[in-house]
């Protein structure tokens, strides 16, 4: 429940109490390890920061706040949707597999506690700027340190962790290169659109530094998925802040020469082999013509969780034919109308808020428009940075709401004329 008091939008406001900050340490570490994944044997990934989300519920309990305005009918359908499709799963094969068991209903724990703690936190715009500063810090840290060694592993021919496919594909330490090239993006926008404005979150060597080697490390992901993402983000923001998109065009181009002499003219050929890789291409599209197929026969409720993976014998690599194949026409509404509220709260809070923390808003929007169109190419719902951005949106939001609504609360009542 959110108590309306004075406050000031752009002054940093106290949120916990008196007890401690521990709640807020365990978040902002939560965030600095989301880009950070090892594999446990042939089918299963750990994520650190999943440890870390679990001891700020044990001892963060205490700070744990229910923003009311953060939180939506959609949320709980979300819920629903996947409860009624493990059921359908069930009825139709007899037995629900132990992967979507685990990593799907047991898994969508995972983001939903991450929303539930980040939205107790993030209260003010202090904090909100804050966690932005500290995810893309975290990823260009990781960043660096993975395109280093997918460069020298280029030159010295020696296969690393932090790339795939032969090591042609950065991946980072997502394990997966779509996944990373994901992140990737998302840190861009953010840091792109949020270093703009009077207070911005980064700026000079550490903004450019920054933008080079997130942009880098996405060439280097060879993620079509990724790129496409981004380049939605751009055009969102060619709509909104024109300038910026051509402030980092022309960046990226003054740093294309430096990369050539990085990794040699010979490199080029890789990058239109692997950019290109048609054959890929068709299969996607026959997973999309799969998907379809399956919500031929069950339109309404889908086949059920994991009904594509059974039936294909791969998943669906497109979150809306996910949607689509497994929970049926109704599910894919529920999870469109999911996004659509991040988008309208997104802007809302943009429209609302201070002009000096109007920017941070803006790179949250362009997140979650990267992020969608990520989706298109990869099962992205679970993605905890994508997460990470609707807490955020949602907060943002909230912020906005108070103020506006405290702004109206003091402004004087004109006083009434004498009949």
């Amino acid at each position: 429940m959110i108590h309306l008091k004075a406050y000031h939008p752009l002054k940093p406001q106290r949120i916990l109490p008196d007890g401690g900050n521990i709640l807020a340490t365990l978040v902002g570490a939560y965030i600095v390890l989301l880009p950070y994944q090892f594999q446990i044997g042939k089918t299963m990934n750990v994520a650190p920061s999943d440890c870390l989300l679990l001891l700020a519920v044990i001892f963060g309990v205490g700070q744990l706040k229910w923003i009311t305005v953060a939180w939506t009918y959609w949320h709980l359908a979300i819920v629903l949707v996947f409860a009624s499709a493990s059921l359908v799963c069930a009825l139709n094969f007899g037995v629900l597999a132990s992967y979507e068991l685990i990593n799907k209903d047991v898994g969508l724990l995972v983001p939903f506690i991450s929303y539930f703690t980040i939205t107790s936190v993030a209260t003010d715009w202090h904090w909100l700027r804050k966690f932005l500063r500290l995810f893309v810090m975290s990823v260009v840290f990781e960043n660096v340190l993975a395109v280093c060694a997918y460069v020298a592993a280029h030159f010295l021919g020696f296969m690393t962790s932090f790339a795939q496919y032969e090591g042609l594909r950065l991946s980072g330490m997502l394990l997966d290169p779509n996944a990373y090239g994901g992140l990737l993006a998302t840190a861009l926008v953010i840091c792109e659109a949020g270093s703009s404005g009077p207070a911005p979150l980064f700026r000079g060597a550490t903004l450019t530094v920054s933008r080079i080697t997130l942009a880098t490390g996405l060439l280097f992901t060879f993620s079509r998925s990724a790129w496409l993402g981004l380049g939605l983000g751009l055009l969102v923001l060619c709509f909104l802040r024109a300038r910026l998109v051509g402030r980092l065009i022309g960046n990226l181009f003054l740093g294309a020469p430096f990369l050539l002499c990085l990794v040699g003219p010979g490199f080029l050929s890789v990058i239109q082999e692997m950019a290109s890789r048609p054959k890929q291409v068709q299969e996607r599209f026959d997973l999309i013509q799969f998907a379809i197929e399956g919500f031929k026969r069950h339109p309404i409720l889908g086949g059920g969780l994991g009904s594509f993976r059974l039936t294909v014998g791969e998943i669906a690599h497109n979150s809306a034919m996910w949607f689509l194949a497994d929970f049926g026409v109704f599910g894919l509404i529920l999870f469109l109308g999911f996004l659509a509220w991040f988008f309208i709260k997104a802007w809302e809070a943009y429209q609302s808020a201070p002009s000096q923390q109007r920017p941070l808003v803006l790179a949250l929007l362009l997140a979650h428009t990267t992020m969608a169109g990520v989706a298109m190419g990869i099962e992205a719902f679970y993605q905890r940075h994508w997460w990470l951005v609707f807490a955020l949106i949602a907060s943002a939001y909230t912020v906005s709401r108070r103020s506006r609504l405290n702004i109206h609360e003091a402004r004087p009542k004109m006083p009434e004329l004498a009949a």
